[in-house]
């Protein structure tokens, strides 16, 4: 269950994967490889309830810890999936403290947040007793607030204040059609990176962990440099296009 705390705590920035194809099979395989960690997409993935908790098993059974992207505003899904095993809530559109703190009072239990009572589960998941369960997860599971808009980035400090709060998660696309105007993204391009940057100080300087989303290597890369403390490595699309392209441009008769 401390497996994610005790990774991050080793310093060295974690690759996760980012997955919106909801197939148990599909999960297993993606765990299988070298990530510390899967999220699995229920906000512009395919992830229901049910495919969620059955990748969370897979997940587990792999050695590596599960992450949920909630929908927008579904404070209730964060317990629900918690309740399920996550070990980390990503929910998106976090523009403001009341965002943030109804996130947080989802995800903690008493006293720090309202989280109903229903670990038997998730307790299971991690071979644990309900009661080390209750006792450890707080501090073990990560509440992850997105940061993606102009609204975020002027609330940014006073976001990652938040108690219950555990870091922020940069979404690069969003934040540029946000700044930006333009419906059409633009990730770590110029008129973002050093909005980025004072995201990722804020999120440093209240003691918080700072992740992000990368679409490829070399913005993984980039911000390994930044001191970024997990991040995602491309996402369903590439890791099939790119394995379906390498097979077909190896071939002579194409």
């Amino acid at each position: 269950m401390r497996r994610l705390l005790e990774r991050l705590e080793a310093g060295t920035p974690l690759p996760f994967a980012w997955c919106g194809i909801s197939d148990t099979r599909y999960i297993d395989m993606v765990a299988g490889y070298n990530f510390d960690a899967v999220l699995m997409d229920m906000q512009h993935g395919f992830f229901d309830e049910a495919s969620v908790q059955n990748g969370i098993s897979a997940v587990v059974a792999k050695g590596k810890s599960p992450l949920v992207r909630i929908p927008v505003g579904r404070w209730d899904m964060a317990s629900r999936v918690m309740d399920f095993g996550a070990l980390g809530v990503v929910a998106p559109m976090i523009n403001s403290v009341a965002d943030a703190q109804a996130f947080a009072g989802a995800m903690k239990y008493i006293p720090r947040g309202e989280r109903s009572f229903g670990p038997r589960h998730a307790a299971s998941v991690y071979g644990v007793s309900v009661p080390d369960y209750l006792e450890g997860i707080d501090a073990a599971s990560l509440a992850l607030a997105m940061i993606e808009t102009r609204e975020a980035v002027a609330a940014v400090e006073e976001i990652v204040a938040v108690d219950g709060i555990d870091g922020i998660l940069i979404g690069p696309g969003d934040l540029s059609i946000s700044v930006r105007q333009n419906r059409l993204p633009d990730a770590y391009g110029p008129d973002t990176i050093e909005i980025v940057k004072t995201i990722i100080a804020a999120a440093k300087a209240s003691g918080k962990k700072a992740t992000a989303f990368a679409g490829n290597p070399e913005d993984a890369n980039m911000l390994a440099t930044l001191g970024v403390d997990m991040i995602s490595i491309g996402e369903d699309g590439s890791y099939i296009d790119k394995g379906i392209a390498m097979h077909i441009d190896r071939l002579n008769f194409v």
